[in-house]
Formats: C-alpha cells, sequence, structure tokens
C-alpha cells in the first residue's frame, strides 16, 4: 500500500489509511441530549487533486487529537474507519465518510505546491429550477447582495451580515460567500439557498484572492448574473422549533386582552390604509414629519437634524383565520419584508401614494398566509375593529413547513373559539362554514376604519416593535425580506380563508 492515498481511492475494507489533506470546514456539532455539550467535531477535508470527504471525531477525543485543528491548514490523517455517508444532507459528493477513532493520529505538516481549494462555487444559473438541483447536497455560493438568488439566514448568520448591508454602498458592494448552504425549493418556485445548523460558513467582504476575483468579474461583466439577495433578520426559527412560540386564534386575542405575546396564523385578505401606506419620517422618533424641500430638516417633536429623508411604511391590513377576523398594524420593518423593496424605494418609483395603494403592494400583500406575532396588550378598538400591532412575522416556506409539522400535524384538524386544538368532524357542513366566515369578513370590513393617520407615538421615545431605528434606510438601501414567492392577488379570500384550516397548540 502506498504511504499516502488519494481521497478517490480509499474504502470500507480496513482502517490503516494515510491521506494528506487540506481542513476547509471545521465546526463543532452540539449533543443530542445536551446542546450546550460538544457532540462531535466536524470537518471536510480536500486532498491535492481537489477531492472532498467529511470527517467526524467524537466528542472524547477532541482533547487529545482535535482542539488544536484549524481550518485552511494542511494534515496528514492516519488509521480511521471508512463508512459509508448516510447524512441527509451531505457536505461532499463522496460516497464515503471518515470516522476518526482512538487509534488515529493527525499531525500538521507543511507544503508550499499543495493546492487551495476552499470553496467550490456553484453558479447561479445552475439552481435554475429547470435544472433540478440536488437538494442533498450542500453547495458553496458567492454573490453581491441585491435581488436575483434568494438566501435565508438564521440567528448569528444575519447578525454577523447586517452590519455590512446597513452600511453598504453603490461605491463598494456587499460580497458574500456561504459555504455549505442548503438548497431549498417549496415545490415549482424558484430555488433558493439557506444556512443549515452548524455547517454553513458566511464570509463577508474578505481581502482575499477568492473576492478579489469575484470583484474583477463583476466590474468585466457588471449584468447582475452574479447578484443575490439576503434574508431574513427575524430570528424566530428556534422559538417555533424548540415550542417557545405561543399559538392562538384571533377569537382566543379578541376574547383576552391580557400582556402575554402570541402567534396567529392568519391570512391577510384586505389593506386598511386607503393612502400615505409611506411617510416622511425622523430618523430618531419615527414620527410623520411634513416634506419640504430644505434639508437638514428639523423635527418638530424631538428637535433631531435630520440630514436626510428618511421614508417608512405604515399599514393597517384586514387579517382572517377560522375563529374570526382583526386588523393588524404593520410598521415598517415588517411591510419591508412582505413587499421587498423599502419604502425609499417605493417612493423613488410610485411617487406619492396619496390617492391609491399601489398595486405592486397589493400583489405583495393580499391572500398572503402569515404567522404574526401580536402583544395582546396592543389590543385597540378602532372604529369598532380589533386592532393590533405586529412585532415580528414570517412566511418562509421553511418556517411555515416547521410551523406545520410542529403545531398543526393533523390537518384534519381545527380550534374552537377559545384557541384550544379539536378534531373536525368528517361530516361537517362546509358549506355553513364557509358562509359564516364570509359573514365575518365582512362584518370586520364594514366596521374597520376607511381612514388611518396616526402617528407612531405620543413622546420622543418609540417601541422597539414599532420602529427599526431606520436601519439607516437610505434611497440606496438595501432590502432584506424573507421570501420572494407572491400569492395571486385575485384570488377569492373566501375561499383563501376556508381552505386553510389552523392547527393551534393548546397551552398546558
Amino acid at each position: 500500500m502506498a504511504l499516502f492515498s488519494l481521497l478517490s481511492q480509499i474504502n470500507s475494507s480496513n482502517t490503516n489509511w494515510g491521506v494528506r489533506a487540506r481542513l476547509i470546514r471545521l465546526y463543532k456539532q452540539p449533543s443530542f441530549t445536551n446542546k450546550d455539550e460538544l457532540g462531535s467535531l466536524e470537518m471536510v477535508l480536500h486532498d491535492e487533486v481537489g477531492d472532498r470527504i467529511h470527517a467526524t471525531l467524537r466528542a472524547p477525543l477532541y482533547e487529545r487529537i482535535g482542539k488544536d485543528l484549524t481550518e485552511g491548514k494542511l494534515y496528514i490523517f492516519r488509521n480511521f474507519i471508512v463508512v459509508d455517508n448516510m447524512s441527509t444532507f451531505k457536505t461532499t459528493h463522496h460516497r464515503h465518510k471518515i470516522n476518526l477513532f482512538r487509534k488515529s493520529v493527525i499531525r500538521e505538516f507543511q507544503d508550499e505546491n499543495f493546492p487551495s481549494f476552499m470553496y467550490n462555487f456553484t453558479e447561479f444559473e445552475q439552481l435554475a429550477p429547470q435544472n433540478q438541483p440536488d437538494a442533498r447536497y450542500l453547495i458553496d455560493v458567492i454573490g453581491r447582495v441585491n435581488r436575483q438568488l434568494s438566501c435565508t439566514l438564521w440567528a448569528e448568520y444575519i447578525n454577523d451580515l447586517l452590519p455590512y448591508l446597513e452600511n453598504s454602498n453603490d461605491d463598494e458592494p456587499v460580497i458574500v460567500a456561504i459555504q455549505f448552504a442548503r438548497i431549498h425549493q417549496f415545490r415549482d418556485q424558484d430555488v433558493k439557498v439557506a444556512n443549515t445548523f452548524h455547517v454553513t460558513k458566511v464570509t463577508v467582504n474578505e481581502d482575499n484572492d477568492v473576492f478579489k476575483a469575484f470583484k474583477k468579474k463583476l466590474s468585466i461583466n457588471d449584468t447582475g448574473d452574479f447578484k443575490m439577495v439576503t434574508s431574513s433578520n427575524y430570528d424566530i426559527y428556534d422559538d417555533l422549533a424548540n415550542g417557545k412560540a405561543k399559538f392562538r386564534t384571533l377569537a382566543y386575542l379578541n376574547d383576552h386582552q391580557d400582556d402575554d405575546t402570541y402567534w396567529v396564523d392568519a391570512t391577510i385578505v384586505d389593506i386598511q390604509t386607503p393612502r400615505d401606506c409611506w411617510y416622511l419620517a425622523c430618523k430618531k422618533c419615527a414620527k410623520r414629519m411634513i416634506e419640504v424641500e430644505e434639508v437638514p430638516q428639523i423635527c418638530e417633536f424631538c428637535g433631531f437634524e435630520n440630514p436626510m429623508k428618511i421614508f417608512r411604511y405604515k399599514l393597517d391590513v384586514m387579517v382572517v383565520d377560522s375563529t374570526g377576523s382583526a386588523v393588524f398594524l404593520l410598521w415598517n420593518k415588517a411591510c419591508a419584508s412582505l413587499i421587498g423593496q423599502t419604502a425609499a424605494e417605493m417612493k423613488e418609483s410610485h411617487g406619492d401614494c396619496s390617492n391609491a395603494i399601489p398595486k405592486v403592494i397589493e400583489d405583495a400583500v393580499l391572500d398572503k398566509r402569515v404567522l404574526f406575532e401580536v402583544r395582546g396588550s396592543s389590543f385597540k378598538t378602532f372604529k369598532g375593529s380589533a386592532n393590533y400591532t405586529v412585532s415580528r412575522l414570517a412566511y418562509d416556506d421553511e418556517i411555515m413547513e416547521l410551523y406545520t409539522r410542529i403545531y398543526t400535524g393533523n390537518e384534519d384538524t381545527t380550534t374552537d373559539e377559545h384557541g384550544n386544538m379539536t378534531e373536525m368532524s368528517s361530516n361537517s357542513n362546509s358549506a355553513e362554514n364557509m358562509d359564516s366566515n364570509k359573514n365575518k369578513l365582512e362584518k370586520g370590513k364594514e366596521k374597520c376604519s376607511p381612514e388611518v393617520d396616526q402617528e407612531p407615538n405620543n413622546g420622543v421615545q418609540i417601541n422597539d416593535e414599532d420602529v427599526e431605528a431606520v436601519n439607516n434606510e437610505t434611497n440606496d438601501a438595501p432590502v432584506k425580506r424573507t421570501n420572494e414567492t407572491l400569492i395571486n392577488a385575485n384570488t377569492d379570500p373566501v375561499k383563501t380563508f376556508k381552505r386553510r384550516q389552523v392547527v393551534v397548540k393548546k397551552e398546558k
């Protein structure tokens, strides 16, 4: 047997293999029983011809041979077990993976001529739906943040990226490289990518040859073929996955105006704001200002001198579920996520909205099923209609799938008027239910305000759920959104309402 083998040559026939490889990715996998404890140290390696393989080091061996490993360095691996790669999402295309055990040896070595293939980028064109990309394999992508490829980032991943987005400008584009991203396609819709805990690695505007080469490529062929949009800044995935989110029906909210925070699964069926869905806002207090030509403009409420014009959204929407209806107030952050454009961009493309809501907003919002987070104490009665302020929302395909799996489970279930889960009778009168829902919807529409023109607050200080502190929202501010899929705005809201029977987890 040769002193060292290529990764393509190893198999499960023995444990005496020796390979030389560069460590591409190194990450800790938490224990299944205790997420605060180390379960294993995971690695991705490539050999001198660029072939890759995944390797696993169990937690008990970490202190002996794993704690000093560093990404990018070269190592000799000896004496390991080769097994079939049965992972659900695979970091490599190798049919095998390496399991290190008590006899394994890892030793660093130096070789200036050993190649470095830290990335294996997939072109966006390869992710087109017609190419049917294989979602089993994690991929690397690089792009300039804009709008072509939808990318969903969770938790610390988006937190690492947000500072770059908030301070970006046209002269210095935000270049993002994502290693080991998951391919996601919902039915026949466009493909997007998302991070996968804990293997995904996001790198932004690095000063290395990879990023320099990409920037040079942009300057030569700046056609938008390499643009990418990133999302989402709503960190709710963990709340759903860990069962922390408390779901209630609209009927429950209307009957219990308590101080607790709840999630509601509802569909937007109408926009109650007839005009002025965006406004000129003070950067400090977010209150409405009268638009004038001069800048800087001093806010008459807090005295802040605004160096530039900031525009913010404000929408009242009618939502329904299987138990009733309510009006939800959406502030700037939530609106921008749903619409896919900042208020500044809408202002630039549509002028003002004093006469009617732009169709692009109606198309993006109406008949959209959304998970809303509201606080019961935000309840207000405005011209006879229940009104709540939305603090967070989500409609990303992955979140909806997770919600359906964990919180609903059984499609043959519904909720009673108190938000408790009950079984649906197989011979229930569908026509009667539809008529009842339609009456609730029409009654709610009659009660809703034809015009809402309230300021965000009565004082200088504002609530977190009301204001996103502008996020440096300028006319060239990037869009952060969770999904670009729009539900047909011509869908009958009553049919949409009936088609989706929600299930709410009963509070113990």
